[in-house]
């Protein structure tokens, strides 16, 4: 079966744009016109990829990704599609945990390789079946999962790499840039090493909630981030 992906817009020329040119590639593509429509797809559906707009009736983008993310249920990737290019709109949704960002008007090609790359990235995962274990946490990259115990994980694209980068240098030091750089893969945009703090800040909420004995992700002070796993007092 195809892959699914969900356009939520309320341009239906934008909808009609993105369906066209997925559904040329093979993937089924379905849309919502709202926000309200697009969150109760997202929650109830399973999807490779969502493309959000920002400024939608009912309920906006940035609440929607949000909702997303603070869930712990659905760890889709998600694209932002917008008119609203401002720096600051790209940072503040690459902190609530969008994999990446489309400025309108944009080209129909570009947008398909963007979505094309961010599912490349997963299936590059699953040629290795390394597996790394510390404590009570382990990360499968052939199965792209991260566990506690029996517990899976629900995390997103961005928080399984940052995690697994972290976990093949355990002991070492990360500064904010470093983790960008190597996750995100550009330099910090005038403070949007923010994106780093909360993804790490929703990491270790969710390996917490399955592991009260051993905490694995300690704050260098001055520096940044290190794996290391420590009891807890």
């Amino acid at each position: 079966m195809s892959e699914r992906i969900l356009v939520v817009d309320d341009d239906e020329h934008v909808c009609d744009l993105v369906r066209i040119a997925l559904e040329a590639e093979g993937f089924q593509v379905e849309a919502a016109l709202d926000g309200k429509t697009g969150l109760e797809k997202v929650l109830e559906n399973d999807y490779a990829v969502v493309l959000l707009d920002i400024m939608l009736p009912e309920i906006d983008g940035w609440e929607i990704c949000r909702q997303i993310r603070s869930s712990h249920v659905k760890s889709v990737p998600v694209i932002m599609l917008t008119a609203r290019g401002e720096e600051v709109d790209r940072v503040l949704g690459l902190e609530l945990g969008a994999d990446d960002y489309i400025t309108k008007p944009f080209s129909p090609r570009e947008m398909v390789a963007r979505v094309k790359a961010l599912l490349r990235r997963f299936d590059n995962y699953n040629v290795t079946r390394e597996k790394l274990k510390y404590g009570y946490l382990e990360i499968d990259l052939h199965s792209y999962t991260a566990r506690i115990g029996d517990k899976i994980l629900d995390l997103t694209p961005k928080e399984f790499e940052l995690l697994n980068l972290m976990m093949r240098h355990a002991g070492k030091p990360f500064n904010r840039d470093d983790l960008l750089k190597s996750v995100w893969g550009f330099d910090d945009p005038a403070g949007s090493t923010r994106t780093v703090d909360e993804h790490i800040k929703r990491l270790r909420s969710k390996i917490a909630s399955h592991d009260q004995v051993y905490s694995y992700i300690q704050t260098v002070w001055g520096i940044g981030y290190k794996f290391e796993v420590k009891e807890y007092d």
